[in-house]
C-alpha cells in the first residue's frame, strides 16, 4: 500500500488537500470524510485495513487539515458548503458509484448529498451521524456549550510532547491508541516561527461549524436515499448520538444499525480495525 498527498482546486475557489492510500491494481475506490475538528490522515489506520481490496480517498474538509480556512463569517461553514464541497472534489476526481464513509458531520454531510445525487454511492456506512430527528433540536445551551468550548481549546503547544501530554490526559481521548494521538499531533499541527505547535483547525472555525449544526435539514432528505446504509455508533457513546444514531438507521430506506464494542463517538480513532471489520463486511 502508498500512501499520496494531493491537491485539488474546487470551482469554488477552495484548494482542498486529499490523501490517496492506493490497494492492489484496479482496487476500486472508497471515499473516507472526516469528522469536525479532525482530518484525513487520522482515516490512515482504517485505510490500511481496507487497502488489502479499496484505494481509500479522503479529504481534508474545508477549515480543516491542509484546506484552504475561509474566514468564519457569514455562510462560509454553513454545513450546505461541506455538501457542495464534497460534491465539487468527487466531480472533480471523477468518483462515481463508490462507497461512502463518513463520520459524525463528514457522515451528515455524506448522507445528504446520497439523498440529492444518487449516483455518487453505491453504499453508505454512516458512524454516528450529527442529524437531528424530526422535531429534536440540539438543546440551544448544549450546542452554545460546544460551539464556545471549540473557541477556548487550546491551540498552541510547546512541543509535540506537550501536545501529546495533553491529549492523553483528556477524557475526550482516553480511548485512542497511543498512534492514533501521534497522528493528530504531527499532521493536525503546523509549527510556528516561535517554535511553538499550532492546531491546524482554528477554535473560532470549529466553534463556528458547531454553531451551524441546525442549518441543514437532513433529516427530511434521509427517506429519499436509495443505497444501503450502514449506521454505526460506539458502545459507550452518550446516549443522545445512540438514539440518533438509531433513528436514522430506521429513517432510510434500507438501514442497519451495528455497535463498535469499547468505543464512544470517536470510534475510528479508538477502535479503527474494529471500524474496518464492518465496513468490509457490509461492503461484501
Amino acid at each position: 500500500m502508498s500512501q499520496t498527498d494531493h491537491y485539488l482546486d474546487l470551482p469554488s475557489g477552495l484548494r482542498a488537500h486529499y490523501l490517496k492510500w492506493s490497494g492492489p491494481d484496479n482496487a476500486p475506490a472508497i471515499v473516507l470524510n472526516h469528522a469536525t475538528g479532525f482530518l484525513a490522515r487520522q482515516w490512515q489506520p482504517v485505510a490500511e485495513r481496507l487497502a488489502g481490496d479499496h484505494t481509500s480517498y479522503a479529504a481534508d474538509t474545508r477549515g480543516h487539515g491542509d484546506t484552504d480556512k475561509p474566514p468564519p463569517e457569514g455562510d462560509n461553514y454553513h454545513w450546505s458548503r461541506f455538501v457542495e464541497d464534497l460534491r465539487a472534489w468527487l466531480d472533480g476526481l471523477g468518483l462515481r458509484g463508490v462507497p461512502f464513509v463518513g463520520h459524525s458531520a463528514g457522515a451528515a454531510s455524506g448522507l445528504y448529498l446520497a439523498a440529492e445525487r444518487p449516483e455518487f454511492f453505491t453504499r453508505l456506512i454512516a458512524i454516528e451521524p450529527i442529524v437531528m430527528p424530526g422535531g429534536v433540536r440540539l438543546d440551544e445551551s448544549r450546542g452554545k456549550e460546544m460551539s464556545e468550548g471549540a473557541r477556548r481549546r487550546r491551540a498552541v503547544f510547546e512541543s509535540a510532547a506537550d501536545a501529546f501530554d495533553h491529549y492523553r490526559s483528556r477524557s475526550l481521548f482516553e480511548r485512542w491508541p497511543d498512534e492514533a494521538i501521534r497522528l493528530y499531533v504531527e499532521h493536525g499541527t503546523f509549527p510556528r516561527e516561535d517554535g511553538r505547535l499550532q492546531l491546524k483547525c482554528p477554535g473560532e472555525i470549529e466553534g463556528e461549524i458547531f454553531a451551524n449544526s441546525a442549518s441543514l435539514n437532513i433529516w427530511e432528505v434521509l427517506p429519499r436515499i436509495e443505497a444501503p446504509v450502514l449506521v454505526i455508533r460506539g458502545e459507550h457513546t452518550e446516549d443522545f448520538l445512540g438514539m440518533v444514531a438509531a433513528s436514522v438507521a430506521e429513517r432510510v430506506p434500507n438501514g442497519r444499525l451495528e455497535t463498535v464494542p469499547d468505543a464512544g463517538h470517536l470510534a475510528p480513532m479508538e477502535r479503527p480495525d474494529a471500524v474496518a471489520d464492518l465496513i468490509l463486511d457490509f461492503l461484501s
